[in-house]
């Protein structure tokens, strides 16, 4: 019987978390885990999946856990990178956004490109209030001395009124700018976004209640990433998944609210209408009744046959004077006629009638 290594089982557990199989992914990785204590993947994984599952003071400890590991000779800048950045991210969503900061700059100094870093950047700073952002230290007084400082020339001047250049986000270069599209029903929004051979390693997806990050890391080194924040509605995160295939990437959010009709994808939605309102604009068709109609129209006779039932609908619902009549009639007149006036065929014998343009002939054996 063959055992699986720890890299084994995290290659299982990554298949899994691709398919939207989280239960079946935590399962895998904490195997991996017990194989190999200082999987650093497997431990970064299973917190994105806490992460996705509002489980963020275990996101937390697997965060912690990585570092931890990465102070001894596993530490690349790359993965120090990743493991400060899911720290901050659970640190942001415990509430302490103060020490996700401290986290994001670490990362900031690490990587300054790292995947979403600049989103969460950003939204941490918005929920810090103004005291506590970083302010300028104020410039130390000069010492006292015998000797005047000379005045600073206007070039001086105008090199200390630089501000300090912050080290930008690398910009998704043009050749990988894609398109995305969406759609709708009662219970999900689907996000399509068309970029061909993504790898799924490659991807990283982070759903919040009312936002996503998507980052894609290009063979050329380059990160497509799509922010949608703030959605129009809130989501259920850990209901929504996404597919990797070969020609888009498949994201679908799971609605808060089944049934409510998205006005928009991103930004305030402040009409609120329903899938089942929007849909009655135009009356739905009801099939069924077509199919009844139309069956019907099927089994309507045609030609002598419609004749026929006609004369026998007449006839079942008679009374006997007027079954009399027409009897008499029809045999009397060879066929050529039919009367439901007892009273003027029972005095005489009907003529034979012929139609215009026709002569009556007897029958000869």
């Amino acid at each position: 019987m063959h055992i699986l290594s720890a890299e084994e089982l995290f290659v299982k557990a990554n298949e899994a978390f691709f398919d939207g199989d989280n239960d079946e992914a935590l399962i895998l990785l904490n195997q991996a885990i017990d194989v190999d204590p200082e999987h650093v993947d497997a431990y970064l994984r299973r917190g994105s999946i806490y992460q996705k599952s509002k489980k963020y003071d275990n996101a937390l400890a697997d965060a912690n856990k990585v570092l931890s590991i990465l102070n001894g000779p596993k530490g690349t800048r790359s993965l120090l990178a990743r493991a400060s950045l899911q720290k901050g991210m659970a640190l942001f969503c415990l509430g302490k956004y103060k020490e996700a900061k401290e986290s994001f700059e670490i990362v900031k100094d690490l990587n300054p490109t790292e995947r979403s870093l600049a989103t969460w950047l950003r939204k941490t700073e918005d929920m810090l209030p103004t005291s506590d952002q970083p302010t300028p230290a104020p410039a130390a007084s000069a010492p006292a001395a015998s000797t005047p400082t000379p005045a600073p020339t206007p070039a001086a001047q105008k090199e200390e009124q630089k501000p300090v250049a912050q080290t930008p986000v690398a910009p998704t270069p043009e050749g990988v700018r894609a398109r995305h599209e969406w759609f709708q029903n009662d219970t999900f929004v689907t996000i399509e976004v068309f970029i061909k051979n993504v790898k799924k390693d490659a991807v990283e997806l982070n759903f919040f209640d009312k936002s996503l990050s998507l980052t894609i890391k290009m063979p050329t080194g380059s990160d497509y990433s799509l922010e949608l924040d703030p959605l129009a509605h809130e989501i259920l995160p850990k209901e929504s998944v996404y597919k990797v295939l070969s020609t888009k990437i498949e994201i679908k959010l799971k609605k808060k609210m089944d049934g409510i009709k998205w006005g928009m994808l991103e930004g305030e939605d402040e009409i609120v209408n329903t899938m089942a309102n929007a849909s009655n604009t135009k009356k739905a068709k009801d099939w069924d009744k077509l199919a009844r109609e139309i069956e019907k129209d099927t089994d309507k006779p045609e030609g002598d046959a419609a004749l026929n039932t006609l004369f026998q609908q007449i006839y079942g619902g008679a009374d006997e004077d007027t079954k009399r009549a027409m009897m008499k009639s029809f045999v009397e007149s060879n066929g050529t006629c039919l009367s439901t006036n007892w009273s003027e065929v029972g005095a005489k014998t009907v003529e034979t009638k012929p139609p215009e343009g026709m002569v009556a002939k007897k029958y000869e054996l």
